[in-house]
């Protein structure tokens, strides 16, 4: 059984996940069809998976790949959790991450765009200090640039290098706070607006 703080850890790196991704890890690593849809992305919405792609990095034919997304048969026991294990190394491993951003640079619009996160955050470096912490929204503006260098530093470093990042444009003078901190100490969303 996982304590607080290791499932506390879980849920933010997944929600940074559903954040860059724009997918929900839990959905995403629920079935086939679903890890070859997010492993391999197609080019649009009428061919949601590259079938190719897929069967020549697994080493089985494309109409068998197209049987599994049907869901007529299911992958062998080893290519099923190959394709358990790639998935969950796009969360996990700094080269999943940098594969998973690149995707995500590929959708920025280009504009300055407000970050919405929602999570306990504030001054204090101490969690539970609830005095100069709270567990709410804070709401700040990135330039382009910005953007691309919190995904970059999401695929770097994962939840924890994003939320560095973060922390060090929230404390540039003037940005977000005059105090020149700015902790963020459990994330359970981000948003764009």
């Amino acid at each position: 059984m996982l304590d607080d703080s290791a499932s506390d850890a879980i849920a933010q790196r997944n929600a940074l996940f559903r954040f860059f991704t724009g997918q929900d890890y839990s959905t995403v690593s629920s079935s086939p069809g679903s890890m070859l849809r997010y492993l391999y992305a197609g080019k649009s919405d009428r061919h949601p998976i590259d079938t190719k792609t897929a069967a020549a990095r697994l080493g089985v034919s494309q109409r068998t790949v197209q049987r599994w997304i049907k869901g007529d048969s299911n992958p062998r026991p080893e290519l099923l959790k190959k394709l358990t294990d790639r998935t969950r190394q796009t969360v996990t491993t700094k080269r999943g991450r940098t594969q998973m951003a690149k995707r995500a640079k590929e959708a920025l619009p280009g504009d300055r765009r407000t970050l919405i996160v929602h999570g306990v955050q504030g001054l204090s470096a101490d969690p539970q200090d609830m005095g100069y912490n709270r567990n709410g929204n804070s709401y700040i503006h990135l330039t382009d640039d910005e953007q691309r260098g919190l995904i970059d530093a999401w695929g770097n470093g994962g939840d924890t290098g994003a939320l560095s990042y973060l922390e060090g444009i929230y404390a540039q003078p003037g940005r977000y706070t005059d105090s020149g901190t700015w902790r963020f100490h459990g994330v359970d969303g981000m948003q764009w607006r």
